[in-house]
């Protein structure tokens, strides 16, 4: 009875503000489980301004082999404090790897040299669960996220509350930094952005860029639909080929890079 009242006492507490560093994310705090329905894997821009700060060189398009990708999911940890012990767990469940690997590594052969891979999970109400991107560079494969269990948090948002979650460092792993000068030089760990540092980028799996020319481009709808066309179905025909052990994967790479020198 004494332990109950006790813990009534800390939760009032916390409601009033009088302990605002063990304010309790109420959908942390759910047990329940999820009905996650939206899955959402696309191609966005990566801001010039961003790649600038933080000196982003981005070896895109590339072809990941999908059991790095579902590596990486799996390795991917947040924890979050409480009042009475520190959560931890997997971003992705199994399901989730299961839908969402594949998706991103096929994302990850079309996007160009200013792009990412962006990802969007929602559940039946249409919140959003869970939400971020990944891009390579000379430093590692990056994963950054922006919302997580249904609660947002932007990059390099250092509230004074805390953080409302933050990743969970796994070996070959390290946060991305931010640098700026004051009297002296000071370093922060983005506690939402993490680098694997083991996965670096190999010029064997590297893909040529698909760049159009302006006067293609302007009259791809009319005159090149056929070739576009053709083009797709023999790159999809490649992967089915790949995907059943048909071909080795430095035959597809190969064959693909022969396809898109087409264009």
């Amino acid at each position: 009875m004494k332990n109950k009242v006790f813990h009534l006492l800390l939760v009032l507490l916390v409601q009033v503000g009088l302990f605002p560093d063990l304010i309790i994310s109420p959908v942390f705090a759910q047990k329940t489980k999820v009905n996650l329905k939206k899955y959402k894997v696309e191609v966005l821009p990566l801001k010039k301004q961003t790649q600038k700060k933080y000196q982003l060189k981005l070896i895109h398009p590339y072809l990941f082999e999908l059991k790095t990708i579902q590596k990486c999911l799996v390795a991917l940890k947040f924890k979050k404090k409480d009042i009475f012990h520190i959560q931890k767990g997997r971003i992705f469940n199994n399901d989730l790897v299961k839908r969402l690997a594949p998706l991103i590594q096929d994302k990850f052969t079309q996007v160009n040299s200013n792009q990412r891979v962006s990802f969007k999970i929602s559940n039946a109400s249409g919140t959003v669960y869970l939400r971020g991107d990944t891009f390579l560079t000379p430093e590692g494969l990056h994963w950054r996220f922006t919302a997580l269990r249904g609660v947002p948090w932007g990059i390099e948002d250092f509230s004074i509350s805390g953080e409302p979650w933050e990743l969970a460092l796994q070996k070959g792993q390290a946060y991305k930094q931010r640098y700026w000068k004051r009297s002296t030089l000071v370093v922060q760990n983005i506690v939402n952005w993490v680098i694997f540092e083991n996965i670096l980028p190999s010029s064997s799996r590297k893909l040529p860029e698909l760049a159009l020319n302006p006067v293609i481009q302007k009259d791809k709808k009319s005159s090149n639909k056929s070739t576009a066309s053709d083009i797709k179905e023999r790159l999809h025909l490649l992967k089915q080929l790949l995907e059943e052990n048909v071909i080795t994967e430095k035959e597809y790479v190969s064959k693909r890079r022969e396809i898109l020198g087409e264009i």
